[in-house]
């Protein structure tokens, strides 16, 4: 069974969530290629996925949800999973919250789990520390790559029943 992990991440800390859910779905003996969602050129490829992206004011980057809205059709007929990574909690005012929701609705995904992401304030843009002076998140690496790695595991525990199918 061919598996594709992508990610739409900005400073690499959601790229680091989705590597790490390659290398489990791997390690079991998947076949998988893990890339970012912008250089995906086709899904007809692949029999299932997992698709992550960072959140953002509550969205998921661009091309992260490009890859699963312009895709929905083919994605409708395979296994699909899709995860966030970002500051739970943190929310701006009027900030949409259903996007990830939306898009795990449009592909009929399996599940769509949230993960704590990173905030590295010396990292961020001028209207990035802006946002962040004024809404005061907690800053530093809230990733639990332990709940990741179960996560991944349940995946492809699911995967295998799929594929004996």
């Amino acid at each position: 069974m061919k598996i594709l992990v992508a990610t739409g991440s900005k400073y690499g800390s959601t790229r680091e969530v989705g590597e790490s859910i390659a290398a489990e779905l791997s390690a079991v003996g998947f076949d998988v290629d893990c890339a970012d969602a912008a250089d995906v050129q086709g899904v007809h490829f692949y029999d299932a996925f997992v698709i992550g992206s960072a959140v953002y004011g509550g969205l998921w980057r661009r091309d992260a949800s490009a890859l699963v809205s312009d895709n929905a059709e083919e994605l409708r007929h395979r296994d699909v999973w899709l995860f966030s990574v970002g500051m739970a909690g943190v929310k701006t005012p009027g900030q949409q919250t259903t996007e990830a929701t939306q898009l795990a609705s449009l592909v009929g995904a399996r599940e769509l789990r949230h993960f704590d992401g990173a905030l590295d304030y010396e990292r961020l843009n001028m209207g990035e520390k802006a946002i962040i002076r004024a809404l005061n998140p907690p800053k530093g690496d809230f990733r639990d790559f332990a709940a990741i790695r179960d996560w991944s595991q349940s995946v492809a525990t699911e995967l295998r029943a799929v594929a004996a199918l």
